[in-house]
């Protein structure tokens, strides 16, 4: 019995040879990166890119070596970065959280205050590309959090979470 159709499995290919192709470029930045955790991966890469390289937020930034750490990376602020003023540590422990494609309000599971100090949530557009980012202390981000189920939930046009 055939499940795909033929253009389907054409597509799927295409799209798998694209994956990897986007997987060796990711890995040639020294990060890493899996397929099977495709937004979440494409979501760090976006923030280290965008807390490297946007205002001097952060003079070196590391991804955690294990996928499975409480925090997602290392970041070590620059000194003359405007995020001095939230934070008492030039160390900061950051989570990262992805969203593709969603409006309006926003959904992030599994949100844990106490194991970061700075959460960074990604907004991609349906194609994967970057949309923009949101930065939420873990003090903003514990007094919003819906305990019972551990997220957040936020509506991006009130900035509520945003410093």
């Amino acid at each position: 019995m055939e499940f795909e159709s033929n253009k389907l499995q054409e597509m799927l290919k295409e799209l798998f040879i694209q994956e990897q192709k986007i997987k060796e470029y990711i890995k040639n930045t020294n990060q890493r990166f899996s397929f099977k955790k495709f937004t979440a991966d494409l979501g760090e890469y976006y923030a280290k890119e965008y807390l490297l390289n946007n205002g001097e937020l952060f003079k070196s930034i590391e991804q955690e070596a294990s996928p499975i750490s409480e925090h997602d990376l290392i970041g070590e602020l620059s000194e003359t970065s405007p995020l001095k003023k939230y934070f008492t540590n030039n160390t900061l422990r950051i989570e990262v959280k992805t969203r593709r494609g969603q409006k309006g309000k926003k959904y992030l599971g599994g949100v844990h205050p106490d194991k970061f100090d700075l959460l960074c949530v990604i907004d991609m557009n349906d194609d994967y590309s970057y949309n923009k980012h949101h930065l939420v202390d873990s003090a903003t981000a514990m007094k919003c959090l819906d305990t019972k189920y551990k997220r957040l939930i936020f509506d991006e046009n009130k900035h509520v979470m945003a410093f």
